[in-house]
C-alpha cells in the first residue's frame, strides 16, 4: 500500500508540500509521485501547470529537483529546508502514515510492531509525545514494569501507541491545508 493511501483512508489533507516532504524523507517512489500528479490533473483538467505535467509524465531527462523548486515557489513555499517550522506538520503526517502502516503490517506481532515503532521514533528525531510507548525507554509516568508480565507490558505499550495514533489522527484530520 502506498503511504499516501493512508492519508486518503483517514481523511488527512495532503498537497504538493506533503508530497515534497515524502520525497525528501525517502518515503515516496517516483511512480507514486507521478500517480498523484496524474490523479490531480485528471480531477482538475483546468490545471495547466507545466511543472505538474512534467511530474505526471516522468520523463527521464527531467531535473526533478528543479521542477519541485519551481512548483513549490509557485505555491508560495520559499523555505525548502525540512527542519523549518512550515514543514513540521508535513513530517507529522508522514510519521502518522508510517506508524499506521506498521500497525497494519504487524497486527499479530506486537513486539515486532513496537520495535518498528521505536525505529520510526529514532528516524523522526525522537519527537515528543511518543516516549510513553517506546519499548526501550523507562515509563515516564512512574509505572513499574517489573510488577507485570512481559505480555502485560507489551499490551500496555500497544495501548499507549493506539491512544497516540488516535490523537494524532484527530489532530491531523482537523488540520486543513
Amino acid at each position: 500500500m502506498c503511504l499516501m493511501d493512508i492519508f486518503k483512508q483517514n481523511q488527512i489533507s495532503f498537497d504538493w508540500k506533503t508530497v515534497y516532504a515524502g520525497v525528501k524523507l525517502d518515503l515516496l517512489k517516483p511512480s507514486e509521485i507521478s500517480s498523484y500528479a496524474v490523479e490531480l490533473l485528471t480531477h482538475h483538467p483546468e490545471i495547466d501547470d507545466p511543472n505538474m505535467i512534467q511530474l505526471a509524465w516522468r520523463e527521464e531527462e527531467t531535473d526533478y529537483e528543479m521542477v519541485w523548486i519551481r512548483l513549490l515557489k509557485e505555491l508560495g513555499v520559499q523555505d525548502l529546508d525540512l527542519d523549518a517550522d512550515i514543514w513540521q506538520i508535513e513530517k507529522r503526517k508522514w510519521r502518522f502514515a508510517l506508524l499506521a502502516s506498521l500497525k497494519m503490517e504487524y497486527p499479530d506481532d506486537l513486539e515486532e510492531l513496537l520495535s518498528q515503532v521505536a525505529e520510526v521514533y529514532a528516524d523522526f528525531d525522537y519527537p515528543e509525545g511518543m516516549e510513553s510507548f517506546i519499548n526501550y525507554l523507562p515509563p515516564p509516568d512512574g509505572f513499574d514494569p517489573s510488577r507485570y508480565t512481559k505480555e502485560e507490558n507489551v499490551v500496555r505499550l500497544f495501548t499507549l501507541f493506539n491512544e497516540f495514533l488516535n490523537k494524532e489522527l484527530h489532530y491531523l484530520q482537523q488540520y486543513v491545508v
